[in-house]
């Protein structure tokens, strides 16, 4: 039987949908375009949070616990990195204070972890600081080198942890602390 040209227009392709591309589904689908609801206006208290690229609004009761990872090579099996974790309102009334809470604390946790060196630094800046050194065995065959370096600026708290082993404590571990040295803390009541 022999379809009316008109009628044509309608008839449904022999090629299953599943065997097509999907350019061939794409191009062939014709673009939907949905209203979309009228949402209602809403006044949330918020603040706007700048992260690295991008910004949002922060309801103002949620806070910021970001992490800041630095990635550096991956060498005698370990992925070196520098972490920055800041604290914003800390109870301590001294850098010192600050620095031994988390130096008792990781002694606590790690029951294998040995004190090396603690101490007052200064930044690149002049900015005071405070250093400790540690080792411990995470694994029998591992043993890994951590240097952690504390700021603290009003009641805003900085902690650097960067980790090494034995070798990449003399390799890399120069240029580590010399990048962790060179923090600079800039305005540490915003967010």
């Amino acid at each position: 039987m022999k379809i009316p040209d008109y009628y044509r227009q309608f008839q449904t392709d022999t090629k299953k949908e599943e065997d097509k591309s999907p350019k061939e589904n794409f191009q062939n689908k014709s673009v939907q375009l949905s209203e979309k609801p009228q949402q209602k206006k809403v006044d949330d208290k918020t603040k706007i949070f700048q992260g690295n690229g991008f910004t949002l609004n922060q309801l103002e009761d949620w806070e910021d616990k970001t992490l800041y990872t630095l990635l550096g090579p991956v060498t005698d099996g370990i992925q070196h990195n520098v972490i920055i974790d800041v604290e914003r309102d800390v109870p301590f009334e001294t850098l010192e204070e600050y620095a031994e809470w988390h130096i008792k604390t990781l002694e606590n946790e790690l029951k294998s972890c040995t004190l090396l060196k603690r101490g007052e630094i200064k930044l690149t800046n002049g900015t005071d600081a405070y250093e400790a050194i540690f080792s411990w065995y995470p694994s029998d065959e591992i043993r890994i080198y951590q240097q952690q370096i504390f700021v603290l600026v009003e009641k805003t708290a900085f902690k650097m942890t960067a980790s090494f082993t034995k070798r990449t404590r003399q390799t890399i571990g120069p240029a580590v602390e010399r990048m962790m040295l060179s923090f600079n803390p800039t305005n540490p009541k915003k967010k």
